[in-house]
């Protein structure tokens, strides 16, 4: 019965687990982090669900872990597994997303596509868990989960590589970060993120002492303007 009452009621809190990189290339780690990141920052945005903030899932990455465990830990009634593949211009992503409290599979899926269809493979991820969560959604938080602040692929990748490096939060990996950054706003423009993690990195480059307030402050000012 309980377990019956449970199936109709909505899921309201979910951890997203770190996506694996199943390609033997660290270098690629960046893609499957940044995916990780974007589907964390999408379903976050939806009033009616608590998702566990990326500082805390990461913490679990590279590791074999229980996902129920986990969800436990964190105290969340779901949790989402999964793992990425990019060859050449394939992208290849499983997920999993597990009931905690009966631990049972709600969904689980198996992408293989162009490299170009990120986008919509992403917004796919997102309708797919809000939908088996059982949330209702009203036309404006439908609309959140198919918003993308850009369409040029070449620039996204720039921009989770610029992502990744700023994660690491050393001076090497932020100066790293700002020429990813300056890659992703050359594709496209009028990529906002982009923009926002340059000022971003401008300012940790301060904070650090890598370059002085009189350089990088103006800087980290003009990208987010």
């Amino acid at each position: 019965l309980s377990r019956n009452r449970s199936s109709r009621q909505a899921i309201t809190s979910l951890a997203i687990l770190p996506l694996a990189n199943t390609v033997d290339d660290t270098d690629l780690d960046y893609f499957s982090d940044g995916i990780t990141e974007s589907i964390i920052n999408t379903l976050s945005q939806l009033p009616k669900l608590r998702v566990v903030a990326r500082s805390t899932v990461f913490r679990y990455k590279g590791q074999q872990i229980d996902p129920l465990e986990v969800g436990r830990l964190l105290d969340v009634q779901a949790v989402l597994t999964g793992r990425v593949r990019q060859i050449a211009d394939r992208l290849i992503i499983s997920t999993e997303l597990v009931d905690v409290a009966n631990d049972s599979q709600l969904w689980g899926e198996h992408y293989n596509r162009n490299l170009s269809d990120i986008f919509a493979v992403q917004e796919e991820i997102a309708r797919e868990i809000a939908e088996k969560l059982r949330l209702k959604l009203n036309r404006r938080e439908k609309a959140r989960l198919g918003k993308s602040h850009t369409q040029t692929v070449e620039a996204y990748q720039a921009y989770l590589r610029g992502r990744y490096h700023w994660n690491k939060r050393t001076t090497e990996s932020l100066t790293k970060g700002v020429e990813y950054f300056k890659q992703a706003i050359d594709r496209d423009p009028a990529y906002a993120s982009a923009y926002a993690g340059l000022s971003d990195s401008y300012t940790l480059l301060v904070v650090r002492e890598a370059i002085s307030p009189a350089e990088g402050f103006p800087k980290a000012k003009a990208a987010a303007s």
